[in-house]
């Protein structure tokens, strides 16, 4: 086959983009660009938190914080959703990203960041930074949607801070199933899913039916993190996930390419692939 071109490095290939709905466009537009077709499943719903009087009684309270960390871009964004009119970031505190997207988003806030992991993008990385080591007596705010990983906030607890949590958002599972994404795969093959978090894994794999779900376990997978490819094995998955070596659009990219270049270089075809 011809090598394809730099602008269709990915002709013909069809990827299943998971990401939520507002922030999947910009490496679905990547992925298109390369000659590649993204189809866009949302397998994550962000909304209004449980009750947001909570959160935004706890953010006119800020000032007591020496050290707010922000866990997602969605608890950037839902944080100017949240706050009132008149509600404007103190300042004075200190300011943590998980990573480096986030840490962009807040300063497109003009939200100075001070502390962020050089790599990396979880609770894990932030929790190596130095500056997370040397928290004993102060007071500590993270900026988060309802529920997920206890870790930091146990962690920090542990090194001597004191925690509190605001829940600016929530994440729900969208009640449609994979049945118009299968009819997709039969006319042109779906050759890969793009997912970026166990929760978006766990949905994606709770969406579809029964019928749905050798189709689904038996197709490929790219992952931004050795945690959910973990998962996704767990779960039956057949092909090994391919992981992006960075969290980031381009990064994700950047996996889907060298994972599609080696498919050809196997000298494997989508029509054998795929039983065509």
């Amino acid at each position: 086959m011809p090598t394809a071109s730099p602008q269709r490095r990915l002709d013909r290939l069809r990827v299943v983009v998971t990401r939520p709905a507002h922030q999947a466009e910009h490496l679905c537009q990547l992925i298109e660009q390369a000659g590649g077709t993204a189809i866009r499943l949302p397998v994550i719903e962000i909304v209004t938190p449980t009750n947001p009087q909570i959160a935004q009684n706890k953010l006119s309270q800020l000032k007591k914080f020496s050290l707010a960390i922000f866990t997602s871009v969605n608890a950037v964004e839902w944080l100017f959703r949240i706050a009132p009119a008149s509600f404007n970031w103190p300042s004075e505190i200190t300011v943590a990203a998980i990573g480096k997207r986030t840490a962009s988003a807040l300063k497109a806030h003009r939200i100075n960041v001070n502390i962020v992991p050089d790599q990396g993008f979880n609770s894990e990385s932030l929790l190596s930074s130095h500056a997370m080591n040397a928290l004993s007596g102060q007071q500590v705010v993270i900026l988060k949607g309802e529920g997920g990983r206890p870790l930091l906030a146990e962690t920090l607890q542990q090194r001597g801070a004191s925690v509190e949590t605001i829940d600016l958002y929530q994440r729900k599972k969208p009640n449609e199933g994979l049945r118009n994404i299968q009819q997709a795969g039969k006319s042109g093959s779906i050759d890969l899913f793009i997912v970026t978090s166990n929760e978006g894994l766990q949905n994606l794999f709770e969406m579809a039916t029964a019928n749905e779900r050798a189709w689904l376990l038996n197709t490929a997978l790219a992952v931004i993190s050795e945690r959910t490819a973990q998962l996704a094995k767990t779960l039956g998955f057949s092909h090994p996930p391919v992981v992006a070596g960075e969290a980031s659009d381009e990064g994700l990219l950047n996996c889907v390419e060298q994972w599609y270049a080696g498919r050809f270089r196997r000298g494997i075809q989508r029509g054998d692939e795929h039983g065509r």
